[in-house]
């Protein structure tokens, strides 16, 4: 079995459910996964609005991967934004049930010493993890600002299991400086997605293989591990290169041109890599995702 390739099509300003269920079937992926719907998050969603989405994801035949539920982080030791995040989770969770959705992501509260803050810690995501369980859920633990891979490797280490799986995001990996080889070791065993992206040093994205991360390292390593989870072709090229900027008067002109340079020069990068007999065509988001998905396909064949 080979791992289910998905990904968050929502990288345009409507999120129509519409859009995204088209984007997949164009790639002939299967597995979508959620986080926005209608300029909202699934979070705020309205009831009206939850029926509209279920009967779409009905009627287009595809699978939810995973859900997104974009909770807001909050701290360790607040107790009222603790029950207001179970909450919400315990929302989500209903909506994945609904949605026939396999996993959600969650972020760890706030913390500053994973190992002596450790039973507070296992307090407050105990609830997170039995509500999951109860409703035949998986939770896949997100990484976030400049956590260390240390803190989910002692948590895995900690928990059982079967109690929750972690995200790895190579350059989430490389922008913390942790060689991408060692995330993989303390990790691999409970490798529940992978963001299958790339990107160079400042973390501007790069096609797969062509920035600094290491990822077709990681491919590799997954393949010899008989890796069956998700990878993610989802990337930052639409808001990064793609989206036009709208121009800025007097004291931002200057800016305005600059980044307009930088994203004309991506462009034509994009092209010479995608296209080389090609240099002068417009590649679009369509053209990167048919990349990372070839790319991927190679490997895992």
């Amino acid at each position: 079995m080979k791992p289910v390739i998905t990904g968050f099509f929502d990288h345009n300003q409507s999120h129509s459910i519409e859009a995204q269920i088209e984007c997949a079937n164009r790639h002939r992926i299967t597995h979508l996964s959620l986080r926005m719907y209608k300029d909202e998050t699934l979070l705020e969603r309205t009831e009206g609005k939850i029926k509209e989405l279920t009967m779409a994801i009905r009627q287009s035949k595809l699978k939810v991967a995973i859900i997104d539920p974009m909770i807001a982080v909050y701290d360790l030791h607040d107790d009222k934004k603790h029950e207001e995040a179970l909450d919400a989770f315990k929302y989500m969770v209903e909506l994945a049930v609904h949605l026939k959705a396999t996993h959600l992501y969650l972020k760890i509260p706030i913390l500053t010493d994973v190992v002596k803050e450790f039973e507070l810690v296992k307090e407050r995501l105990t609830p997170f993890i039995q509500f999951a369980q109860k409703h035949k859920k998986t939770i896949i633990l997100e990484p976030y600002g400049n956590q260390r891979v240390g803190v989910y490797a002692y948590l895995l280490k900690k928990f059982k299991k079967n109690e929750f799986f972690v995200l790895f995001d190579p350059v989430y990996m490389m922008m913390n400086k942790e060689p991408e080889t060692t995330a993989y070791r303390l990790l691999k065993n409970r490798i529940g997605a992978v963001r299958a992206i790339d990107a160079d040093p400042s973390g501007s994205p790069r096609l797969l293989g062509y920035g600094k991360t290491g990822i077709v390292t990681v491919f590799k390593k997954l393949l010899r591990d008989d890796y069956r989870g998700f990878l993610l072709v989802d990337n930052a090229f639409f808001d990064d290169v793609l989206v036009e900027e709208t121009e800025k008067p007097g004291f931002f002109k200057r800016l305005f041109s600059k980044e307009k340079k930088r994203k004309e020069h991506a462009k034509t990068d994009l092209a010479h890599r995608l296209f080389p007999n090609e240099e002068n065509r417009d590649v679009t988001y369509d053209d990167i995702i048919d990349n990372q998905i070839e790319v991927i396909k190679r490997v895992f064949k």
